[in-house]
């Protein structure tokens, strides 16, 4: 994007940029740490690195575009900052800071996770995005806002950071284009405050760590983690998929607790099915497929250790295949359990996610009996997609902060909520008929 393209703000001097830019720059120069290193991508002419270089933190600017970098370097040089050519698109590797800052710029980018990681060069990201629920991307005569991809509602936001490695641990806003930053605002603009998030360590020696993988959309952090770390032998011991996840996943068991007879019955009814096709595989699968009955057609189908199971872990209650899969975990004497793809993020959620409620008990147990459970940040078990403060129930007029001190011990900062949710948005907290996935959108919104 040129100088003179007109989506930039362009003027020699501060006073000449819109009041909502500059005031961004001004809250997180005064929010970060004293003298802290930032990293301002996508930075245009340099007024945001200039706001943050005069509050004495040591500021590298980035952006593409060379006669955008000249007139910043011109106007808005200063001896904390320096400017440096980057595309988004292909950002590479990105030095050091301690924080990064990218204001108004993903949206402007076709794909942003590349960039969204390679901002994982510092421990806290700052970014801001046009809200898709108060300003939409597409106007309603069917135009759409120039120079951008698309905007985000603040959902589709999160789980973009999400699956880019970023926790956001609290939110803001800008009501409209003279506005200050302020906490949980639902306007034009969204502000993110995140914290990297940890790749897992490798497996430790001695360690007997299992990977449970399900089907849905947060299977997709296991590709991820096991991608970064060279392979899935470099992040546990053992592979176990459900149902038609042993076709798809280099597994060591699969787990398929309804009856291939059951199955067959369905199957002709629609031979074009997936359950048609995953019995295909099934026949013929050299994995050990874990079942309720096994049947001759199907070699490699094993029973259940029901009777012993249920002696060993004393409880009964087993309601989906996932549920049999983690008792099996802690059965087998597993010390750590990873958990992906076991979302159920269905309609209708109040009846057709009650296996949701057997998985969590289970792996309950197996937190009581100190086996380590590993949840990605993107899947609703143990309410995992939502923000922290949201998974307290009742303290909807108080923000929670959360500080552990030396000995690990968890302290808690209440501070009162500046505005109230209406009673709209109460009501939208309390349906329990949408998909989980839809219902993190907390009382903050």
């Amino acid at each position: 994007m040129s100088l003179s393209s007109g989506e930039r703000q362009v003027s020699p001097t501060i006073d000449g940029i819109r009041a909502d830019h500059t005031a961004r720059y001004k809250w997180v120069a005064e929010h970060i740490p004293p003298d802290s290193t930032v990293l301002d991508f996508a930075c245009g002419i340099g007024y945001g690195t200039n706001i943050m270089a005069n509050a004495g933190h040591i500021i590298t600017g980035y952006d593409v575009d060379v006669e955008t970098l000249a007139y910043a370097n011109k106007h808005y040089a200063h001896a904390n900052a320096t400017f440096e050519q980057c595309d988004g698109n292909n950002p590479g590797q990105l030095s050091p800071a301690d924080v990064a800052v990218s204001f108004e710029t993903i949206e402007h980018i076709h794909d942003p996770r590349p960039l969204l990681k390679s901002l994982r060069a510092a421990p806290r990201l700052i970014a801001s995005v046009p809200n898709e629920s108060v300003m939409p991307w597409q106007r309603e005569d069917g135009s759409v806002t120039a120079f951008h991809f698309r905007h985000y509602t603040k959902h589709e936001f999160a789980e973009l950071l999400i699956e880019c490695g970023w926790d956001p641990v609290s939110w803001f806003g800008q009501l409209g284009p003279e506005s200050d930053v302020e906490p949980d605002v639902h306007g034009r603009t969204l502000i993110a405050v995140c914290e990297r998030v940890a790749i897992p360590e490798p497996k430790a020696d001695g360690e007997k760590h299992i990977a449970i993988l399900g089907l849905g959309p947060s299977l997709d952090q296991y590709l991820e983690i096991t991608k970064r770390l060279g392979g899935r032998h470099a992040f546990c011991d053992e592979v176990w998929g459900i149902n038609a996840l042993g076709g798809v996943f280099d597994c060591d068991l699969v787990f398929h607790m309804d009856d291939v007879r059951i199955q067959e019955i369905r199957a002709a009814a629609r031979p074009s099915s997936n359950i048609a096709r995953m019995l295909e595989w099934i026949k013929r699968s050299h994995v050990p497929v874990v079942t309720s009955r096994p049947h001759p057609d199907y070699p490699a189908t094993c029973a259940f250790p029901l009777e012993d199971v249920l002696n060993t872990l004393g409880h009964d209650y087993f309601n989906s295949t996932a549920a049999y899969a983690v008792a099996y975990g802690i059965y087998v004497g597993a010390t750590r359990i990873s958990i992906f793809g076991m979302d159920f993020t269905y309609p209708n959620s109040n009846d057709a996610e009650k296996g949701r409620g057997c998985v969590e008990f289970w792996l309950g147990q197996a937190h009581a009996r100190g086996i380590k459970i590993n949840l990605p940040k993107t899947t609703s078990l143990m309410d995992s997609n939502h923000p922290r403060e949201a998974r307290l129930y009742g303290y909807d007029t108080l923000d929670v902060e959360f500080q552990t001190d030396a000995e690990g011990m968890l302290h808690l900062d209440f501070k009162e909520r500046a505005t109230l949710p209406t009673a709209e948005q109460i009501e939208a907290n309390y349906d329990h008929s949408r998909p989980v996935s839809e219902q993190h959108q907390s009382l903050k919104e």
